[in-house]
């Protein structure tokens, strides 16, 4: 899963910065520290890899806005400006040294515009799409290199027709391209993808639509400079006829989708259970080229605020087809389910930000090297990865039947400790299970925030 607002520092332009009396100093010794640009979270990874003197300029609306770092030691508070410098030093623990950081902004694009006329038609609305300039983007993702991993799902005749076809454009410059920038990096996958549902097809040319300027998390869609590639790989190898010809397989996904991971029951258990966080439209976008990255983002404009899943569908395998039907349910409905929780739990988990750094006296204890929980290695985003696999044990023991629950839950819990590592999952699940059961009438999972959270620090 990818963190919910991701904040990568592309350090261009790197020049000596100002100094500035006394410039605050955080310690920290983990390679992220989270942010918070006018009260919107991010991580601020890749720390020890940074060179001794940098800047960055963040967009932002407001002439100013409130920045904080905050590190599993320290937090600090400072004030953006648009044309001003603010430093900061940064103590690296594991490196032995200290960095100077130069903060400015710059008036920022806003990543979402919603009319009158998108709130009235989505107000409300639980949307589940296969777009079409996004599926192109993905089709390209199966002809290069890293489509030969299990990132592409290729368990369907989906997969084989598309190999067919645009196999003899794997040569091509929007594919040697994009083949390229996944080989950069695997994290160039996810802007990639997502900012793709910011265009759509007029007649056969891609152009950006009145609604998104991106999609992913930075300031700048990513996919932009690649949109003429894309064009011309689309018409060249024939992309708009192959997706029409597949349109009724596409709605068949919808609405399997619609039938057995229902969404709308998520969103309207999620709102009970945080009534601070409230979206007016839930979009899940996928495609069935998908193997296993997720991720997810929210928007806000106009006094409308939309989250947005970014996941695989959930096929039904041959060892999902031997369980039982509640069973089967259950795995379906989990993908969607901890993308959306997302969206809910980390604004609630900002509020306790302090607590929860303090609760952690040894993250050791938490996580595993070596498998996945490693990556989270600060205290909120630990807690917030446990935290969202405990909502599906209390959103599961609020759907399913007591037998099939304790199933679930077993399945759930080995899953978290022994595949992904989370040491103390086990524990904490029967805990935070236990709190909700046994919660006063009128008290939501917000509500049980400190308690969990005290629960920790007991550990």
């Amino acid at each position: 899963m990818k963190p919910f607002v991701t904040v990568l520092l592309l350090l261009s332009g790197i020049t000596q910065v100002v100094a500035q009396h006394k410039p605050p100093i955080i310690r920290t010794k983990t390679n992220s520290l989270i942010l918070y640009v006018n009260n919107e979270r991010g991580n601020f990874n890749g720390i020890n890899e940074l060179p001794n003197t940098f800047q960055h300029s963040f967009g932002i609306e407001p002439e100013t806005v409130p920045l904080q770092l905050v590190s599993e030691q320290d937090s600090v508070s400072l004030t953006l400006r648009q044309g001003q410098q603010t430093v900061i030093r940064v103590i690296r623990q594991a490196k032995g040294d200290t960095i100077t950081a130069s903060f400015t902004a710059h008036k920022l694009v806003k990543a979402a515009v919603f009319s009158d006329a998108y709130k009235k038609e989505n107000q409300n609305k639980t949307i589940i799409q296969i777009p079409e300039v996004y599926e192109l983007v993905n089709v390209v993702f199966a002809l290069t290199d890293y489509g030969k991993t299990e990132a592409i799902y290729k368990g369907t005749d989906y997969y084989r027709a598309v190999m067919d076809h645009f196999s003899p454009h794997r040569n091509h410059p929007a594919v040697r391209t994009i083949d390229s920038l996944l080989k950069q990096s695997d994290g160039n996958y996810y802007p990639l993808k997502m900012d793709a549902y910011a265009y759509q097809f007029a007649g056969d040319t891609i152009q950006k639509g009145a609604v998104y300027d991106r999609v992913s998390w930075g300031e700048v869609n990513e996919l932009a400079p690649y949109i003429k590639l894309l064009d011309d790989f689309s018409k060249k190898a024939g992309f708009r006829r192959f997706y029409q010809q597949h349109a009724d397989y596409y709605k068949s996904l919808v609405a399997d989708y619609q039938k057995n991971v229902d969404v709308s029951s998520m969103k309207s258990w999620l709102e009970k259970q945080f009534p601070r966080t409230q979206y007016a439209a839930i979009k899940v976008i996928f495609t069935p080229l998908v193997g296993w990255n997720q991720s997810a983002n929210q928007f806000e404009d106009n006094g409308f605020k939309e989250a947005q899943a970014h996941v695989n569908f959930p096929f039904v395998n041959n060892k999902l087809k031997e369980m039982p039907a509640p069973l089967v349910k259950a795995d379906r409905m989990m993908i969607a389910f901890t993308e959306i929780n997302h969206t809910y739990l980390n604004p609630e988990a900002d509020r306790y930000n302090k607590e929860i750094v303090l609760a952690y006296k040894e993250l050791s204890d938490w996580i595993t090297p070596g498998k996945p929980s490693a990556n989270y290695n600060n205290p909120l985003s630990c807690f917030e990865e446990y935290m969202n696999y405990g909502l599906v044990t209390l959103f599961y023991a609020d759907v399913f039947g007591k037998d099939d629950f304790e199933k679930i839950k077993a399945g759930l819990e080995n899953n978290m400790v022994t595949n992904r590592g989370f040491k103390r999952f086990r524990e904490f699940d029967q805990e935070l299970l236990r709190l909700y059961q046994t919660r006063q009438p009128g008290q939501t999972v917000a509500d049980l925030y400190p308690a969990i959270i005290a629960w920790v620090a007991r550990q």
